[in-house]
This record gives C-alpha cells, structure tokens and sequence, in this order.
C-alpha cells in the first residue's frame, strides 16, 4: 500500500503497509492527537461476515488489551472501522523468532535460558490476568535489540491462533485451534486447555532455539498430531553439566500428561534461574565458582603433582650440570695457567720483558682468555694484555670471590669488572722449587654459560610438553567418565521427576557400568510402578491428512473431531 495521508482508520492515519496474515493485514499509522506511531491489524474484509472470527477477534484482542508487561506488545486501542474490528498495538522495530534463526542460527545456552525467562515471566503475567496464549511460536515472538531482549504478541489478534481462557456462551468449545507442531497433545484433542499447555508450546520453541529443529517430524498435520500424541522427542546431546540441567527442564515441559510439567511458573522460573546462576558461574572461570569439575580437579592435581616433581628434578639436574661445568673451567684453567708458567718463567728470570710481552700477546690472543698478566716475586707487573698495567703493582680486581685455594694457586669468580663472566687464576711461577713470581689469567664462562641456559630451556620445554601431555590425557579419560556420571545423573533426575527414563547404554564393565546397570534395574522396576499417562484420544488422521502447513493456525470442528473419534473407538 502507497502512503496515503487521507486515509484514516478511525483516528489514526495510515502510512503504510507492513504486514499482511491469514486474516488480518498490519499497517504502520500515525496518531495524530499525540503523534506517536503504531501499529494497525485489520481483520480482512472477506471475514467480516463471519461472525465467530469478529467475536474472537474482538473478544480476545480485549483480553491481551488488558495486560501491560515488558514481554508482552502493548495493545493501546481495539474498534470497529467500517464494520471491521481493527486492534492498534506497540510498533516494534524488529524481526521475529523465526526469521531471527534463519539468519543467525542455534542459541547457545546463555541465550536460550535468557529467552526461557523472558518468555516465561511474560507467560506468567498472562495466566495471572486470565489469558491462555494457546499458540505460542516463533512467529509470535519478536526479538529486538539484536537478540536482549523478547515479546510475545499476536494473543488471538492476528490469525486466531489462540482461545481467551474465559468461556463465553460455550462457543470456544466448538474449535480446536492452534499450530499443528507447537500444539499441546491436550490441545490436539481437545480437551481442557489451561497455562500448562502454553508451557508445553515453550518447551517446544526452546527445543527448536536449542537444537535447530522441532522435537517433532511428520510430513502432515495427522502425522504430527500421532507424534505429539505419542513418540518422545530426542535427546538434545548438550553433554555437560548445565546441558543436562537445560535438557531435563525442556522435557518436562514437554511431558504429554499437563500434571507431569511444572505445577507452577515459579517453579520453572525457579530451575532457570539455578541454571543461569550455573552457566554465569562457569563463564566467570574457576576463580570465581564454587563448583569445580571433577575432570578439571583430576587433571590439574595430577599436572600439579607432576610439575612439583619435575622442577625439583630439574634444580638437581642444573645444579650438578652447574657444578660439573664449573669443574670443567678449573680443570681447563690450571692446565692453562701451569703451561702459561712454564713459557713465561725463563723470560722472567732473565728479565727480558721484551720476550715475555711477546708471549703474553699470543697467549693472550686465545678469545676465550679476557686477560693475562706476569708479575715478579715484588708483585710489579712485567707483562700485560692490558700494557697500562706493566711496571705497576699488581691488584686483584675488586669484584673477584674465592672459589678455591691451593698451596701455590687460588681461584676466584668475578662477575662484574670485565665484559662478561670470568674464572681468574692465580698460580706461582717456579723455577727449580724457588718462587719467582705470579701467573694471573681470566678465562670466560661465557660459552659454558651458554650451554648451560640452552639445557636449562630445553629441560623447561620439555616440562611443559609433558605437562600439557599429563593434562591433556588426565582431563580427556576424566572427560570421558564425566560424561557416563552425567548421563546417569540425568536418568536419575529422570526418574525423580517423571518416574521414568530411558534405558542407559552400558559400554564398560567398570564401576561406573555397574552403577549405570543398577540405574537400569531401578528404571525398569519404577516402569512398573508409574506408568506415565499419555493422552490416547485423537482425532482420525484422515480428517486431516490434506493440511500440511504444520506452522500455520488451524481451526478444526470439534463435533466433527468427536465423530471420528467415536468411529475409531467403535
């Protein structure tokens, strides 16, 4: 529809058309008197002589009128414009549920329980108020602000997908309405109708939100009627903790007997919010939850374990490496300085400083010597590496530390007055048992050094691949049993809220298997017991076998619904 500024419904003036359903056609408007825009749903004009649509129309869009809750469009005015009731409501910018999923795929379990509390409040507020939704679905969810935030709509205003709890003349008892795969089985049959059957409708969506399909397949709406009726949906396989927790309170909801969901919406809002708080807590890390994993303590107690005993091995390692590599430099520097001795003693005794400079100049070209010098039995030295020192009393640098001590040698350790890491030597140079003065050299540590930080690395790579090996296969086999501990803790909470539960498969006789088989014993003994109770009467298939829009609204005769039945019966 063109923008037309003359055309009004009532008050308000037409802007445009956004919107059209199977019995009534949404316009964007304008009220004029406060210039606000809305929304305009107008019952088609081809079903205004039908009075049960004008009466449910009417009668229901009056009912959704009265409620005013963050999770549910606001109805500001419902009228009659040209003999056809018209509802202005809450102009949303947004997509629905469905086209939502369509483009954006799956929730994960942070958003489905967002959505589930959404929804369920919502719900809630409309059972207070008397109003029974009767065709939840995605099409009658909006989702804004980029998926934050949800509100119902459509409460029998736009397609006549849903009844008012009230009962007016006994007329609402005359149609089954709803759609097909969203319907309750209570709903399918058409029994009393009453706030278990819109919980039964959520579980279904978030079914769908969770796992991306219906829990129910079928080609046809009599194929699906049989399934709603009478088969179990499959599991969902979110194979955690909180995936379990999401798992249990989705088939309870969607249990066939309406006395074996919740009670109350307090009570699912109740299990919902002790999931958020879970995933909450999981998402903040192990800082900040009280509840630790088992496969999380297992791999990171036996990963502790193994890194303590590691690092102590790998001080004892470096420490004797260390000490043999210093053993190494001692062993190599008193061979060094003992030769140096003898070379040096003849030119020393004559005092032929020319001859013994020489020598001192070409053993000191050996790069991992950082200095020599020879010195008399004065202590005045007579030949250098470093010439500024020659003639000049010899002074050990002031950063030099004993190691060892010899009659006629010490060993020192100096780190900081030469360029790098030094062994000094200091050994007597004799000649015919008489002392006639000193050898002193500094040998770099620098190359043994190196080698022992690259076995030192080496030795911490190697720690922590075998720390990654450790924790990786400890919480992997730890994974593995968690995920049997789950699996039965789900039947149990199976059995404990529904007195029934699938059979466990067991793979091991460990146990573990013997649990799980005893869980299966128990299974099978509380099957006697408590039966769950499923809802057997149905409509005869061949009533509907030609409709196969599953997600569309129907309206099926009850009279006609009851034959069938009673010839199946009979």
């Amino acid at each position: 529809m063109t923008q037309d500024n003359d055309l009004r419904i009532g008050r308000y003036k037409l802007v445009k058309e956004i919107g059209r359903g199977a019995m009534s056609v949404v316009y964007q408007a304008e009220d004029p008197e406060i210039g606000r825009m809305l929304a305009i749903k107008l019952l088609k004009h081809e079903l205004v002589e039908k009075e049960e649509y004008r009466e449910l129309f009417l009668r229901e869009a009056k009912a959704a009128g009265r409620l005013g809750h963050p999770g549910i469009v606001t109805i500001y005015d419902v009228g009659i414009w040209q003999e056809r009731p018209f509802i202005a409501m809450e102009l949303l910018e947004g997509q629905n549920l469905d086209e939502y999923l369509q483009q954006n795929g799956t929730f994960s379990l942070e958003q489905a329980s967002d959505l589930a509390k959404q929804l369920a409040l919502a719900l809630d507020y409309a059972h207070q108020n008397g109003v029974i939704h009767r065709d939840l679905k995605p099409d009658n969810i909006l989702v804004l602000d980029g998926g934050r935030r949800f509100k119902i709509t459509d409460f029998g205003i736009a397609h006549v997908e849903h009844l008012f709890l009230e009962d007016e003349g006994g007329k609402s008892k005359d149609k089954i309405m709803g759609t097909p795969a969203y319907m309750s089985p209570e709903q399918i049959t058409g029994h009393g109708v009453d706030f278990k059957t819109d919980l039964y409708s959520l579980g279904v969506i978030l079914y769908q939100v969770t796992k991306g399909e219906l829990p129910f397949q079928a080609p046809n709406y009599a194929a699906m009627m049989q399934a709603v009726l009478h088969l179990n949906p499959q599991p969902i396989n979110i194979v955690s903790e909180q995936g379990f927790m999401w798992q249990s309170i989705i088939f309870r909801l969607l249990q066939k007997n309406p006395d074996h969901r919740y009670p109350t919406s307090d009570e699912l809002l109740e299990e919902i919010e002790t999931l958020t708080k879970e995933l909450t807590q999981n998402k903040e890390g192990l800082a900040g939850i009280r509840f630790v994993s088992m496969r999380a303590r297992w791999a990171i107690s036996l990963s502790a374990v193994v890194l303590l005993v590691m690092i102590l091995g790998m001080v004892w390692v470096y420490n004797k490496q260390n000490k043999l590599m210093n053993q190494l430099v001692f062993d190599y520097g008193n061979s060094m300085v003992q030769i140096i001795s003898q070379e040096t003693r003849e030119p020393l005794l004559l005092e032929e400083r020319i001859t013994l400079q020489e020598l001192t100049r070409d053993i000191a070209g050996n790069s991992q010597i950082r200095h020599l010098s020879i010195r008399d039995k004065d202590g005045i030295v007579q030949s250098s590496s470093q010439p500024e020192q020659i003639s000049k009393p010899f002074s050990l640098p002031p950063a030099s530390q004993i190691q060892q001590k010899t009659s006629d040698a010490q060993i020192y350790s100096n780190l900081t007055d030469y360029d790098q890491e030094v062994v000094l030597f200091d050994s007597q140079i004799k000649y015919q048992d008489k002392v006639i003065g000193n050898a002193f050299i500094a040998i770099s540590r620098s190359n043994l050094k190196s080698a022992t930080q690259s076995s030192l690395l080496a030795m911490i790579i190697w720690m922590f691949l075998i720390m990654l090996a450790v924790f990786s296969g400890v919480y992997w086999l730890a994974n593995r049993f968690i995920q049997r501990v789950n699996e039965t803790r789900h039947v149990i909470r199976e059995l404990r809220n529904h007195g029934e539960a699938d059979i466990l498969k067991v793979d091991t006789h460990d146990e573990v298997g013997r649990l799980q088989q005893e869980v299966n014993d128990l299974s099978q003994k509380l099957a006697g017991l408590t039966q769950t109770q499923y809802i057997s009467t149905s409509p005869d298939p061949s009533l509907l076998e030609t409709i196969t829009d599953l997600d569309k609204t129907l309206i099926i005769s009850q009279d006609e619904a009851d034959s069938e039945i009673g010839k199946d019966s009979g």
